[in-house]
Parts: structure tokens; C-alpha cells; sequence
């Protein structure tokens, strides 16, 4: 899909992932900024990628011990995070799934069928996901799920941005600005990613983002020294519909990308627990574009050093190997999903996450890329 204003958005049906999305900065440069690999087969090892850039389903997120109650009986679906949790509907969720696809005018809708026992859900579920990209820079993303019987669907989508460019590494997620239109969030602790059931207000905290945050000052802040993996809680709009979610910056690219969802709640995450299947010789990485003329555009004096290395530290030296010999270590991109509150099916008091027959879910999810020239409001 690609418009006049030279955006241009690759999906495939493996997953109805997205693999590219490219378009210019504010000097004109265009560049990719979604983490992805060059050859299906990438895609389809799970051992290489940890649901990068697909469709989280049937239920996003996790689940705690994999064990759900619906009409009073108990379910075990599969158990694929560290062995004890369910994550993004198991190790072969929406994600790893070969979908139908067809193209619509303007749009590439892409369906699934997942039968009655599928990862231990019950119900068998009808999928669809309707990609459109507007003339004003918006990837409008529809989906919508019907069920043969009452089942759990929580369904959002996993790409990861680095606004730099999706090579551009550590060092340049650390200078994205990101605000959240959330004032709470399921507090969670550090030592595991599934919410206790509390929520708690943001106010004071290292979770408040609703003023923009540079991640170099924050996400070393976040306990357990992982960065974000947790789960806000949307402002809606008074009116209904989609409310405004998130907004990321990156200063010397100009790039912004703003987030619209009518889901609850939103999981921001930062790469802190991206594995790879393989090690790098050493501890230095061209993580960044090699074209001096762009480095000069953006910062003059950057020096030779910092060019090389950015994005793996002394700790390790791991990696997932991407698109055009990129390494992806941590702390290299972001994820921003749109979706209900994790493991929301064992907790009352959380929006329900349970799809009954005759109902159709409904998930629109808005991705709107721009750029920002300047800041005039800042004073010189």
C-alpha cells in the first residue's frame, strides 16, 4: 500500500503481519521503522521471532498459568511464556497462522478460522483484519471476531518501532519522546509481568507519561532494570469511539507516530525481553544507516565511535538477526498494542474479555505517521 506521500506499508498473510513500513523524515530520507526479517522462514521460527510485527490472538498478552473459567468450567490453554503463563493465544496464536487474504479497493482484508479447542480455547473463531492506508498517513486496522461459543478474544497487533529506522538501535530509542493518554495502570510486579489486580493512579511515578518523556530518562528507572512491559489504562473520549492513545517523537528524524485505539487499555513495551537465537563475535554493532550524508544531517558531531557502537552493552551481546543484517538486541525498539487488560478473564473488576455467540468483537486500531519540523512553543 503506498500514497502521495511517499508511505508505503508491506503486509503478509503468514500472521497478517506487517513487514514494512517506510517514509521520509523531515529531510526527505525515507527509511523502514518496523522491525521485521527478509524470508518467511524467519517469520515462521518461533525460536527467531518473538511475535515481531504480527497479528496477537486469540487473546494478546498474558494469562495467568494458562488457566481460564468460563460457565464455570476451566480451560488450559497452552503455556508458552517461561513455561507457566499463556501469551498472544500460545505457540500457534493468530500470529503464526496462515490467513486468507484478498484485496478490497483500497484495502487487503485478511481472514482466519480457528477451530473449537485451538491452543485450548473453546469455541471456534472467526477473524478478520482490514488494512487501509488513508491519503492523510493513517494504517487504519479493523479487526472484527465472531464465536461459536463463548470464548476469550482480545486482539491487537505487535509491531515494533524504531522511528530512527528499524536498525537504528538502542542509542536512538533512548532519544524517542513517548506520551500515554493514561492516568492509571495494572500494577504488576517486577518480578512477574501479570497484573495482581490492583490499579493504581501514575501520578508520581516512573508509569506517568502523560507529559512527554525522553526514554533515556525513564526506562532505566523501571524496576527490574528491564524497561516497560506493562499494561496502561486508556482516557477514553467522552464521546465514545476511538480515543487518542499514544504519541512517539524521535528529535532528529522528525518522525512521529500517534496511536488511536477504543480498546481499554495499552501495553507499552520497550524490547527489554527480546531473545535472540544466536550471538554476535563481539561486542560492537552498525546498528545505524552508513550513509555519512544522512549521520551529518541529523548530528554533526557524532563521532566515528558512537556510530559503531549503540546497541549492545557490556552485559550481552545478543541479538535477533533482522531485515538487511540488522541486529536487534535490547532495548532496540518499541511496542505500543492497544487492547483489554491482561489476564482481565480471572479478575472481576476488569473489562470483560469474553466474546458470547450472536456478538462481534471490535477492535479499531489507527496508526498515524507524521513528521514535526520544530517545536515553536520551546523557548531559545
Amino acid at each position: 500500500m503506498i500514497n502521495k506521500n511517499r508511505l508505503e506499508i508491506t503486509v503478509i498473510s503468514w500472521g497478517a503481519t506487517i513487514v514494512s513500513i517506510k517514509y521520509p523524515d523531515k529531510f526527505g530520507h525515507v527509511a523502514d521503522v518496523v522491525l521485521g526479517f527478509d524470508d518467511l522462514k524467519s517469520y515462521t521460527n518461533p525460536k527467531i521471532n518473538p511475535f515481531i510485527g504480527c497479528i496477537l490472538g486469540r487473546c494478546a498478552n498474558r494469562i495467568r498459568d494458562g488457566s481460564i473459567v468460563i460457565k464455570g468450567q476451566t480451560y488450559q490453554l497452552t503455556r508458552n511464556d517461561l513455561g507457566k503463563h499463556h501469551l498472544h493465544g500460545g505457540t500457534k496464536g493468530f500470529g503464526r497462522r496462515l490467513w486468507e487474504s484478498y484485496i478490497d479497493n483500497c484495502s487487503v482484508v485478511m481472514t482466519y478460522m480457528s477451530e473449537d479447542g485451538e491452543e485450548g480455547y473453546p469455541g471456534a473463531v472467526l477473524s478478520t483484519v482490514r488494512f487501509r492506508l488513508t491519503p492523510d498517513n493513517k494504517l487504519e486496522i479493523g479487526i472484527r471476531a465472531t464465536t461459536t461459543n463463548s470464548t476469550i478474544v482480545n486482539i491487537s497487533h505487535g509491531s515494533l518501532f524504531n522511528l530512527a529506522g528499524h536498525d537504528a538501535g538502542k542509542k536512538e530509542l533512548l532519544k524517542h519522546k513517548i506520551s500515554l493518554n493514561c492516568d492509571r495502570w495494572t500494577f504488576a510486579d517486577y518480578t512477574d509481568p501479570i497484573p495482581t489486580g490492583g490499579i493504581r493512579g501514575v501520578g508520581g511515578t516512573v508509569m506517568d507519561l502523560r507529559i512527554p518523556k525522553l526514554l533515556e530518562d525513564c526506562i532505566e528507572k523501571v524496576p527490574s532494570g528491564e524497561g516497560y512491559d506493562h499494561n496502561f489504562c486508556v482516557m477514553p473520549n467522552w464521546h465514545g469511539g476511538n480515543a487518542f492513545v499514544a504519541r512517539a517523537f524521535h528529535l532528529k528524524s522528525g518522525r512521529v507516530l500517534e496511536i488511536y485505539s477504543n480498546q481499554p487499555g495499552v501495553q507499552f513495551y520497550t524490547g527489554g525481553r527480546l531473545c535472540d537465537s544466536s550471538e554476535a563475535g563481539d561486542n560492537t554493532v552498525v546498528a545505524y544507516d552508513s550513509s555519512s550524508t544522512r549521520e551529518e544531517e541529523y548530528e554533526e558531531k557524532e563521532n566515528a565511535t558512537d556510530k559503531i557502537e549503540q546497541d549492545v552493552t557490556s552485559e550481552s551481546s545478543k541479538f535477533i538477526l533482522g531485515k538487511q543484517g540488522a541486529r536487534y538486541a535490547k532495548h532496540c525498539a518499541f511496542s505500543i498494542q492497544p487492547q483489554n487488560y491482561p489476564n482481565a478473564i480471572n479478575y472481576s473488576h476488569f473489562p470483560c474479555s469474553i466474546l458470547r455467540p450472536g456478538e462481534i468483537y471490535t477492535h479499531d486500531l489507527i496508526y498515524k505517521f507524521g513528521i514535526q519540523l520544530a517545536n515553536y512553543m520551546t523557548r531559545c
